[in-house]
């Protein structure tokens, strides 16, 4: 779970996350794009998760294509969904039990910080951006 957004829901706020993979997404609309995201922090260099999965959106298309490593920057809202088995079959609620969880919604404003990072999976955090002024 994500406790730093806890505080944030409903918040539209700037973000940095360094690109790490695609990925899709299907349901009964259909099928999407996703990226994930490592490191995420806000701009002041708090941390806000270690990974996020969001939607891949015309911001992100209007930047280009990322590679591993790519420092992002853009705004989004954050808000809380209810993640877990929600199914009838007890063994499912008992694996995996209903929580509140944080995400990422409606992703603007993107930005190229920084072309490929040379990062380990299991490296530090990026350093705070400073902004200019």
């Amino acid at each position: 779970m994500r406790i730093n957004f806890q505080g944030c829901v409903g918040r539209r706020m700037t973000f940095v996350g360094i690109f790490w993979k695609y990925g899709t997404f299907s349901n009964r609309i259909g099928t999407g794009r996703t990226i994930l995201l490592r490191s995420v922090q806000d701009i002041n260099g708090h941390t806000f998760a270690d990974h996020v999965w969001i939607n891949y959106t015309v911001g992100f298309d209007a930047v280009g294509e990322f590679e591993r490593g790519d420092m992002v920057q853009f705004e989004a809202t954050v808000s809380e969904y209810v993640k877990g088995y929600m199914g009838g079959k007890i063994e499912g609620r008992l694996k995996r039990p209903l929580q509140v969880d944080y995400r990422l919604k409606y992703p603007r404003k993107v930005k190229l910080l920084q072309n490929n990072l040379t990062l380990s999976v299991h490296s530090q955090a990026p350093r705070p951006i400073e902004m200019k002024v």
